[in-house]
């Protein structure tokens, strides 16, 4: 068995930053109470790991107690959840992505320009709730086929803007639908670079090997794109979101084997996978360079 990694392994650089910014503030002060707005990333284990450390997760700002701080995930948050916890009083810790807030600001910024906000993406997902959370109405789609002229009635002007995590391929065959029935449409590429580096990676590397495994949360969306592009390109992919599985899965001895995860996954998941591919290559547990 040949195992081949990703480059683009474990914590993107807004989940990274937003995760060592939280462990530091639970390490460095224990008595205080410290909320987090929705899941910091969606990812079970992580999850499991900072509610251990003593994180809250709400999603119902009346969960509030009277003392803490509340933090904003870098998904962000919809601009009315800052301004009912700034009428509370409440000390509001905003660890949203850098690319994120960069969207809500360009969508703010189309809408204040005249055009209608167009939102290609997940509309459950919270990235996207977020964005549309800070301008006063958008429209969300999430396949082309979502789009007609119903939808877009009396639209003469779309301000697009895309999900940070969005299949690229998929977002531009959804503006092309939106372009076919809106005069004008200002486009805004706001696909995360690291997030297009990682599906690209994807698609080259699993038409070049006998198998791909993807670790990370089925709940987490740019994951769960990872997946389908690479089955796209190969008939042999598994989606592991528990390294446990690895020990199941029909994998030949001598199937070369690419291992990718999404910017969610932690990088200990990553490394277990591997651990259990080695010993199946090696059932006595000595590692061959």
């Amino acid at each position: 068995m040949r195992i081949t990694l990703s480059g683009n392994l474990s914590y993107c650089f807004g989940v990274r930053k937003t995760l060592t910014l939280v462990e530091d503030l639970l390490a460095r002060n224990p008595d205080r109470t410290y909320y987090m707005y929705g899941e910091i990333v969606h990812n079970e284990l992580v999850i499991r790991d900072l509610r251990g450390k003593g994180l809250s997760i709400i999603r119902d700002l009346s969960q509030i107690g009277p003392t803490g701080s509340v933090i904003i995930p870098s998904h962000g948050a919809p601009l009315r959840v800052f301004e009912d916890l700034r009428a509370r009083g409440v000390d509001i810790i905003d660890a949203t992505c850098p690319m994120v807030r960069l969207i809500h600001e360009k969508a703010r910024r189309l809408e204040a320009e005249g055009a209608d906000v167009v939102i290609i993406g997940d509309p459950l997902h919270d990235e996207v709730r977020g964005i549309a959370g800070h301008v006063g109405r958008a429209l969300v789609f999430r396949h082309p086929a979502d789009v007609d002229a119903a939808a877009l009635a009396g639209i003469r002007r779309a301000g697009v803007v895309v999900q940070s995590t969005f299949i690229r391929e998929e977002a531009l065959a959804i503006l092309d639908a939106i372009r076919a029935v809106v005069p004008e449409v200002v486009f805004e590429d706001t696909i995360c670079r690291p997030t297009s580096e990682r599906q690209e990676e994807v698609r080259r590397m699993a038409a070049r090997h006998d198998c791909v495994l993807i670790v990370g949360s089925r709940r987490s969306a740019n994951t769960r794109h990872l997946f389908d592009l690479a089955c796209g390109e190969n008939a042999c992919v598994h989606f592991v979101d528990d390294p446990e599985q690895v020990n199941g899965l029909p994998i030949r001895p001598d199937a070369s084997v690419f291992v990718a995860s999404g910017a969610s996954t932690p990088m200990s998941a990553v490394e277990r996978v591997v651990e259990l591919l080695e010993r199946r290559k090696d059932p006595e547990g000595e590692k061959h360079g």
